[in-house]
């Protein structure tokens, strides 16, 4: 069984590559498509407290920050959340940074935040039901969850990519969906749709489906209020012409979010 502190060892021995591959630009589509809509789907975050679940080495704490929220990150991965600190102290923003599971945040008090975000995330993360139930705990009442995680049923184990002639520029191959035990993938930031892979970073995914990210929001006890599948726009697709394979075919994205009662 895969736990947090295998989590933890796996985003350690990525932590240096991924800390340098986010400040060079190398995460296109995420810097490009997935960061701006996820911000302008959270609409004003201007003086909210928020917990930024899964932070890694803070890109998403920092675009939080700078939309003038009071941000918290936290991440099970000590190096991650050491070069996230690193570029705090750089260019300071009023972050805090912790390291700890999102299945236990014993460091905060129920109803310390109004609202509680996670940045592609929550796919990577074992025990989301504990996860959101302790998301739950520490929103206040009234208070909001928002998330942006790879599209589960499109990112499945057995998912693969034809730049072939499977309808217009190529097709989508995807099995396994209903796979329930955790598996590694090796990848880098090249290798989207008609790159080359560099596989720099080896992650363990957790293969929730649709119904499961819902029913567990529910179990936890949020009322989902959201339920978006982005797509990326021609101006966008002019920008990166690999996104025009997600337009065509896929969703790259499910963005959920809920209230507390």
């Amino acid at each position: 069984m895969v736990d947090a502190g295998d989590v933890s060892a796996e985003w350690d021995r990525n932590a240096e590559n991924w800390s340098e591959s986010i400040a060079q630009g190398f995460d296109h589509i995420n810097d490009l498509f997935g960061v701006p809509f996820f911000l302008d789907a959270l609409g004003d975050i201007q003086n909210l407290d928020i917990l930024d679940a899964g932070c890694g080495e803070g890109r998403s704490s920092r675009q939080l920050s700078a939309r003038g929220a009071r941000v918290t990150g936290v991440d099970v991965s000590a190096k991650m959340i050491a070069e996230a600190v690193s570029k705090e102290s750089q260019e300071p923003s009023g972050i805090i940074y912790h390291t700890v599971s999102c299945t236990d945040l014993r460091n905060f008090s129920a109803g310390s935040f109004d609202l509680v975000t996670s940045y592609m995330a929550f796919m990577d993360m074992p025990q989301l039901n504990l996860v959101l139930r302790e998301c739950y705990r520490v929103v206040r009442s009234g208070g909001r969850i928002a998330f942006l995680v790879r599209h589960p049923c499109f990112f499945t184990p057995g998912f693969s990519i034809y730049p072939g002639k499977i309808g217009e520029g190529g097709g989508l191959r995807v099995t396994h969906y209903f796979f329930e035990k955790p598996y590694q993938e090796r990848w880098g930031f090249r290798g989207m749709a008609d790159d080359s892979s560099d596989d720099s970073f080896v992650v363990t995914r957790f293969p929730y489906t649709l119904s499961d990210y819902v029913s567990m929001m529910t179990d936890a006890g949020f009322g989902i209020t959201t339920l978006l599948e982005p797509r990326p726009s021609k101006e966008i697709c002019s920008r990166l012409p690999k996104l025009s394979f997600w337009q065509r075919h896929a969703a790259l994205y499910l963005f959920i979010a809920g209230i507390k009662p």
